[in-house]
């Protein structure tokens, strides 16, 4: 563990030197200061509001919420994935568009880019983008229920 932690905060110190070299080469000395000493404060107090609203957090509840969106990412990594084995022609599409929201919300824009990076999102997909996003979600939903399931009937014969 020790060596896990010293080695990520080692590459987090190489490369805040590298930045702080690249910042350095391409301005001023006084604003390279003045960047990294505002990028300390910010990060000083953003810490310091994080551990101090933290105090009071569920970790039940904040698990919970962070596994919900975990899945939801991962499912939308499948449907990316699907998408380009269709484009190679690995997969077939069987039906090219099942819908089409470019109209409405196209994945060419900004909001479109940021909805595609983090869940996925396909204005026109293809029926195994579909299929593939529909069943992944379908099965970690089965996955959780049976764990929901065994874990309540674990805590109700230990009562």
């Amino acid at each position: 563990m020790f060596a896990l932690a010293f080695l990520a905060v080692f590459r987090e110190g190489i490369e805040l030197a590298l930045f702080l070299l690249a910042a350095r080469l391409t301005s001023s000395p006084l604003q390279t200061i003045t960047g990294a000493l505002l990028g300390l404060i910010s990060a000083g107090v953003l810490g310091w509001i994080l551990f101090t609203s933290t105090m009071r957090l569920s970790l039940r509840n904040f698990f919970g919420v962070t596994n919900i969106l975990l899945i939801i990412f991962a499912a939308g990594l499948v449907g990316l994935g699907v998408h380009e084995f269709n484009e190679s022609g690995v997969i077939p599409s069987v039906i090219e568009h099942v819908w089409d929201f470019n109209g409405i919300l196209s994945d060419k824009s900004e909001m479109g880019l940021l909805l595609k990076a983090l869940v996925g999102y396909n204005g026109n997909p293809s029926l195994t983008e579909v299929g593939a996003y529909i069943s992944y979600m379908a099965v970690l939903v089965v996955l959780l229920m049976t764990q929901r399931r065994k874990r309540n009937s674990a805590s109700v014969t230990i009562r």
